[in-house]
């Protein structure tokens, strides 16, 4: 599925998440479009709870999952590549999180998680 783009230029990935406090979720299966604009004011609601996460799916079924780390001040964040095994992953300070979570482009790379490590 690919990404949509808006008239403005403002394009959309898919989201899904589970908020654990609100009882509230999204499957992977039917993840919805989200403004890319819209991802970070998500996030640091749904990243407030310690087993809540977050995943954002770009125009290539890549996944990026997004969830609090052993420190509440935190986040990891992990990219998924369809049909591969592993994941590369990070651990930032929730601020640096939330900056690149505020400028995702509409496909994923390694360039997103630069400094990150492959985990098998």
């Amino acid at each position: 599925m690919e990404a949509c783009v808006t008239p403005t230029g403002l394009h959309h990935l898919r989201v899904f998440y589970r908020d654990y406090a609100n009882d509230v979720s999204i499957s992977s299966t039917a993840a919805e479009p989200l403004a890319v604009v819209r991802v970070v004011p998500l996030a640091e609601a749904l990243l407030s709870g310690p087993d809540n996460f977050l995943g954002i799916i770009d125009a290539e079924d890549t996944i990026l999952q997004c969830y609090v780390a052993d420190r509440p001040d935190e986040v990891v964040l992990e990219l998924l590549y369809p049909e591969t095994d592993g994941c590369l992953r990070i651990v930032l300070p929730r601020a640096e999180a939330m900056a690149r979570l505020a400028d995702l482009p509409e496909q994923f790379d390694d360039t997103l998680l630069s400094g990150g490590q492959y985990v098998a």
